[in-house]
C-alpha cells in the first residue's frame, strides 16, 4: 500500500491539478492523506467534495500545531502505507513518478529514502529551470546535506520504517525534508534518482528551499537541527540500531 501525505492551506488555484496528477497514479488500495491547516479560500469545500467522490482520499483538519511542520506531522501520523510519498499542494506529478520511486525503494540497495529530480515550473506550468538538482548541486551524504540541504520534500518517498524514529517532527526543525533525509542517511542508504518526475511550482505565495536566508538564520537552524537529531537518536538508539541492522541485512 502507498500513502501520499499532502498538506494544504489556501491552495485552491493549483490544488485540483495536483490532486488529479497524484490520483491518476494510485491504485484502488492506495491512499491520499490530505491535512488542511484551516484554509479559507474554498480549498476545504473542494477537498470535501473530492473525498466524497474518491474513497482513496482521506481528509483531515489539522487541529494541532499550525504551519508546515505541524501539518506534515499530522498527515504522517495517519499514513498507513508501507511506502510514503510527500506532496505539496501546488506542484504537478509527472506520469510514472509513483511507479519509478516505488521500484527504487524496493530494489537493491533497498534505500530507506529516495529522491527524484524536478523541473521548476511557473504558475502557468511553463518550465523555468530544467533541473532542481543542477540548481542545488544535489547529492546524498549526511554532512553535505546538514550544511546545505538538497532534500526537497515534494520529490521524496521513503519506507514506512523511517517513521519509527522520525515522528513526531520536532517543532524546532527548519524544514521536514531535511529531518527525514538526514535520519535516512544515519540508518542506511539513500538514493538520488536522476529522473525529473515532478513539476516543482514556483510562484509568489509558496515557500522554498531556494529562498536565501541570512547567515545568522542558517547557523541558528543548524544548531537547532543538530540538537534535535542528537536528542532523537539518543532517545531511540535501539530503534536506530534496529533500522541499521535491517538495512544491512537487506
Amino acid at each position: 500500500m502507498i500513502s501520499v501525505a499532502m498538506i494544504t492551506y489556501n491552495g485552491l488555484p493549483f490544488l485540483p491539478a495536483q490532486a488529479a496528477s497524484i490520483l491518476d497514479q494510485l491504485s484502488d488500495q492506495d491512499e491520499l492523506i490530505i491535512s488542511d491547516d484551516g484554509s479559507t479560500d474554498g480549498s476545504w469545500a473542494f477537498l470535501t467534495d473530492l473525498a466524497q467522490r474518491d474513497p482513496r482520499v482521506r481528509l483531515l483538519r489539522n487541529e494541532g500545531r499550525p504551519g508546515i511542520i505541524g501539518n506534515f506531522d499530522h498527515a504522517l501520523q495517519h499514513c498507513r502505507g508501507e511506502i510514503i510519498f510527500l506532496s505539496d499542494q501546488d506542484d504537478l506529478w509527472y506520469p510514472d513518478k509513483v511507479t519509478r520511486l516505488s521500484q527504487a525503494l524496493s530494489n537493491p540497495p533497498m534505500p530507506w529514502l529516495v529522491q527524484s529530480d524536478a523541473e521548476l515550473i511557473d504558475a502557468q506550468g511553463q518550465v523555468i529551470a530544467p533541473s532542481f538538482y543542477a540548481i542545488r548541486h544535489s547529492r546524498p551524504g549526511f554532512w553535505p546535506n546538514f550544511w546545505r540541504n538538497t532534500y526537497q520534500g515534494c520529490t521524496l518517498a521513503f519506507r514506512r520504517d523511517l517513521l519509527e524514529i522520525a515522528l513526531p517532527l520536532p517543532a524546532s526543525l527548519p524544514m521536514h525534508d531535511m529531518w527525514l533525509g538526514l535520519l535516512a542517511e544515519l540508518t542506511g542508504p539513500v538514493l538520488f534518482v536522476p529522473d525529473r518526475l515532478t513539476g516543482y511550482r514556483r510562484h509568489g505565495a509558496n515557500q522554498s528551499a531556494l529562498t536565501p536566508h541570512s547567515l545568522g538564520q542558517v547557523l541558528a537552524w543548524r544548531i537547532q537541527l543538530g540538537l534535535a537529531l542528537t536528542s532523537r537518536c539518543l532517545l531511540r538508539w535501539r530503534t536506530v540500531r534496529q533500522l541499521q541492522r535491517r538495512s544491512h541485512d537487506s
